[in-house]
This record gives C-alpha cells, sequence and structure tokens, in this order.
C-alpha cells in the first residue's frame, strides 16, 4: 500500500511537471508570435511578393525559383517555403513562424544529454539564449524573407540531425536486429528530409551533415569494441564458429550495426548539399563581389573577417560557454572523464567552429549566415550548462541565478523593445493604407513620410529597411514596384502633414 501511494506521488508529480512544461511552451510560441505579428514586410518581401503575384500557378512558381537557382542562389528549398508564404496572407506565416521557432526550441532541447524528462530551467535557457544572442534575430526569425532562408533553415537540418541522432541510439541500446520499429520507413522518410536539409543553407548544412558524420563514426566505433561485436576479440572468435556453422551474422546486433537508413540518409543529405553548392546562381553571385585581396592573401584577409565576425556575434555566449565548461572539467578532474561525460558538448562546439570558419569559402558572408552556427554553439553552451553538477550549493546557485538574471534582463527587454516594435508596425501599416489609397487613384509618383528616428530596436529591421529621400535607392524601387508607382520619394516624419 505504501509502494502504491510513494508511486501515485511520483505519477502525479511528473504530470504536473509535464503540464508546467506544456505550458513553457506555449508561452514561448505566444511571446514569438506577438513579435511576429508586429513586425511588417520589408524590403525582399516585396520583391518576391510582386515576382509572387505574377505566377499564374504553382508551376510558375517552380520556374521563377529555377530561373533564381541558376542565376541568384541555390537556396531553393527555403526560398520556395517562401513563395508560397507570400501566397497566402501575413498572418498565416505569423503563426507557421512561430510555431517553427518553437520547434527549433525544442529541437535544442532534445539534441542536449543528462537532463530531467521535463527540464523547464533548461528549456527556458535555451529561449533565453536564442531571444539575447540569436545572430541578427530581427532579419534571421522576425522578417519574412530572412525566416525562411535561416530559421526554417535550421529547423529543417535539426530535424534531420536530431532523427539520425535517435536512430543511432536506438540502435545502440537495443540488442534486437534492428532497435528502430520501422527500419523501413526511415530508409524511405530520412533521404527525403537529409536531401531538403542539405538543400537550405551552404555552410549551416554543411555543419549538420559533419555532425552526422560524427555521430556515426562514435556510433561505429563504440559498436566494434562492444563484447561480442565484429572487430572484437569476441566478435572475431564468434564470427568464426558463425562462419563455421553457416551462420549470417555475427550476433543479433547485426555485426558492426551499419543500417540501411544510415547510409542512404546520409546520401540524401549529400545530394542536397551538392544540389545547393553547385547552383550556377552561386557563381553568378561571387562572380559580381570584388575583394581587395585574392589567392592564398584573399583567404588569410577572409579567416580574418570571419574571427571578428564570431567575436561580433558570439563573444558573450562564447564566454559563458568557456566558463560552464572549465567549471565541468574542474568537476570532472581530468580530460578523459571530461570527454566520457561532455563530449556532445564538445561535438557541437566543434561543428560550431567548423561552420562559422567554411564561410572561408564565400565572398563577404551575409552577419545573418552565420544564424546556423549560433544554433549549434547554444546546443554546446546548454549542454554544459546542463553537466555542471549541482552537488555542492555554490553551483546549483550559480545555474539557478543565471537563469534568473537572464529572465528578469529578458523581461525588460522585451516590453521595451514590444512597444517600439508596435510603434513601428503603426507607421508602417499607416504608410501601406496611404500608398494602397493613391494607387487605386492612378498616382504614379508619390512621397511618403521615413520613420520616427526614436523608436529604433533590436528586434525591428525596420530602420534598416526604410525608404529614402532618393527614389532610385533600392527599398524606394521595391516599393514603387510592389504598389505599381513610377516612383516612392521618402520625406522626414516632420515634415510630413496629409496623415
Amino acid at each position: 500500500m505504501k509502494s502504491i501511494f510513494k508511486w501515485q506521488c511520483f505519477s502525479d508529480k511528473e504530470k504536473r511537471s509535464g503540464l508546467l512544461f506544456g505550458l513553457t511552451v506555449f508561452a514561448a510560441f505566444v511571446l514569438i508570435f506577438i513579435f511576429n505579428v508586429l513586425t511588417p514586410m520589408m524590403t525582399d518581401d516585396l520583391f518576391y511578393s510582386k515576382t509572387v503575384s505574377e505566377a499564374s500557378g504553382i508551376g510558375e512558381l517552380f520556374a521563377q525559383e529555377y530561373t533564381q537557382y541558376m542565376t541568384w542562389t541555390g537556396r531553393s528549398v527555403c526560398h520556395m517555403i517562401l513563395r508560397f508564404f507570400l501566397l497566402t496572407d501575413k498572418m498565416v506565416f505569423n503563426v507557421a513562424n512561430s510555431l517553427v521557432f518553437v520547434l527549433l526550441t525544442l529541437l535544442i532541447y532534445w539534441n542536449v544529454e543528462h537532463k530531467k524528462k521535463y527540464d523547464i530551467p533548461v528549456y527556458l535557457l535555451i529561449n533565453l539564449l536564442l531571444w539575447m544572442f540569436g545572430v541578427v534575430f530581427r532579419q534571421t526569425v522576425l522578417w519574412e524573407t530572412g525566416a525562411c532562408n535561416y530559421l526554417w533553415g535550421s529547423a529543417i537540418i535539426m530535424s534531420f540531425v536530431t532523427l539520425y541522432r535517435y536512430g543511432l541510439k536506438r540502435e545502440s541500446a537495443s540488442g534486437q536486429q534492428s532497435g528502430l520499429k520501422h527500419p523501413a520507413l526511415w530508409a524511405v522518410f530520412l533521404p527525403v528530409l537529409g536531401v531538403l536539409a542539405g538543400w537550405c543553407n551552404e555552410n549551416s548544412s554543411g555543419g549538420g551533415l559533419l555532425m552526422v558524420l560524427l555521430c556515426l563514426g562514435f556510433y561505429l566505433y563504440e559498436r566494434k569494441r562492444q563484447p561480442g561485436n565484429a572487430g572484437s576479440p569476441e566478435g572475431m572468435k564468434k564470427l568464426g564458429e558463425n562462419r563455421d556453422n553457416g551462420a549470417g551474422s555475427v550476433d543479433k546486433k547485426g555485426g558492426c550495426g551499419l543500417r540501411l537508413w544510415m547510409i542512404i540518409g546520409l546520401i540524401g543529405n549529400g545530394i542536397g548539399l551538392a544540389f545547393m553548392v553547385l547552383a550556377p546562381g552561386n557563381a553568378v553571385r561571387a562572380a559580381a563581389k570584388e575583394e581587395e585581396h585574392s589567392g592564398l592573401l584573399g583567404y588569410m584577409a577572409r579567416f580574418q573577417k570571419i574571427t571578428l565576425a564570431v567575436r561580433e556575434n558570439f563573444l558573450i555566449l562564447l564566454i559563458i560557454g568557456l566558463l560552464l565548461f572549465i567549471i565541468v572539467y574542474y568537476q570532472k578532474k581530468s580530460w578523459k572523464a571530461l570527454w566520457a561525460y561532455s563530449r556532445n558538448g564538445i561535438l557541437w562546439a566543434f561543428v560550431f567552429l567548423a561552420t562559422c570558419y567554411a564561410l572561408v569559402l564565400a565572398p563577404e558572408p551575409q552577419a545573418r549566415a552565420y544564424f546556423g552556427a549560433g544554433v549549434f554553439l547554444t546546443v554546446a553552451v546548454v549542454q554544459f550548462f546542463v553537466d555542471v553538477s549541482e552537488k555542492e550549493v555554490i553551483f546549483a546557485s550559480l545555474k539557478t541565478g543565471m537563469i534568473s538574471v537572464m529572465l528578469l534582463t529578458m523581461f525588460f527587454t522585451y516590453m521595451d523593445s514590444g512597444a517600439n516594435l508596435a510603434r513601428i508596425y503603426r507607421e508602417y501599416n499607416e504608410r501601406d493604407v496611404y500608398l494602397t489609397e493613391k494607387a487605386a487613384e492612378g498616382v504614379t509618383d508619390v512621397t511618403v513620410p521615413m520613420l520616427r528616428p526614436d523608436f529604433e530596436t533590436k528586434y525591428s529591421d525596420g530602420y534598416n529597411s526604410d525608404i529614402q529621400e532618393d527614389p532610385g535607392y533600392w527599398v524606394n524601387v521595391a516599393y514603387a514596384s510592389y504598389y505599381g508607382f513610377h516612383s516612392v520619394s521618402g520625406v522626414s516624419r516632420e515634415e510630413w502633414t496629409d496623415y
């Protein structure tokens, strides 16, 4: 009776933890959804929207993307996602984009080892790190064109990595012929997801492939060393006995444990990456960029620029991760013990560096190209956070205090930035109404107010994407094309009196 009561208490506690975790995930959705709603269409959204509106059907959308593949960029998967969203109301994108952001937080969470079943502090930390240190958050998460390229691309890449790692863990833990219930379905589905993940973003897709290769390599190495498997002394002896008896496998685990889905999943990922990297449009765009140096000196200059970009985008996050890593090292007391326990964090940190410095192959990458690398670094930092033992009160206090301080800071930042986002959205909306009216009146040349200079926030790209006085400025041209004007000019808000 006493044991039944304990079990019931444990079950109720787990249910409460699960409910609180679900509410935390829902809160994460609501918070990002509000900022998505308050982010208007800007710059490339207008260009692509105008192009998409000219398509007569789905086939022509793919034809437009093929043209872009041949002349500008190979990120066809992400750009097709964008084109389909631009066919719908912006609110559809707001909901979907918020769901994908939450999915990305969960994918990061699922790739962290040694955590509790419903580890709310870990999930909160993931959200805080993305909100506070996500690379150019306003462009990579909230801006429609940027989000489809970077947030959605990272979510697809992390989905493939997560499923692949899950399959490897099931195979490692299982003593059966296969640790997966439906290996045939995995052999069909995983290559498709692999192609999509490889075709998302040059350096981030490469980083995802590298992580999968590392995990597969360690899986095969550890499988080989297990007693009874091929390659170990016991396995070699058993292999000889099985051959003498006509048996076709070493043991129930099937020798080295390499499965069909593992091979063709990797092949699919590599094919997707090849399609993107080898796109003719990449060569066209690269040729259009001029660099001061060429040859070896040019690569050294790129390396230096990447190092400065890493400092600019990740210094605080790297400091946090390094401090946590040092604490784990002193708790484990040896490099061997550290590697055995924290290998996952070390691998993700390595993939982060490889993803960043792979950009040495590209001339002048945009800052947002580091977003996927930042996701990999976030996994590493959270892993080191989890690996810090809480047996000593000081470290338990440190972890709780770290999250508490970040929550307090983010609360004030969110409230202030949210108010400014609302103000920027209001001015964009007023301008949209005015331009729509003038277009209906048949006006050909129109003047509209620029944003007031007081509402700038790191969570809005509104000012960077604002019109200028010069009607030939590329943003002005985008507005003129979208609304059907001959020209659009900007004037300071103080000089504007029409509304």
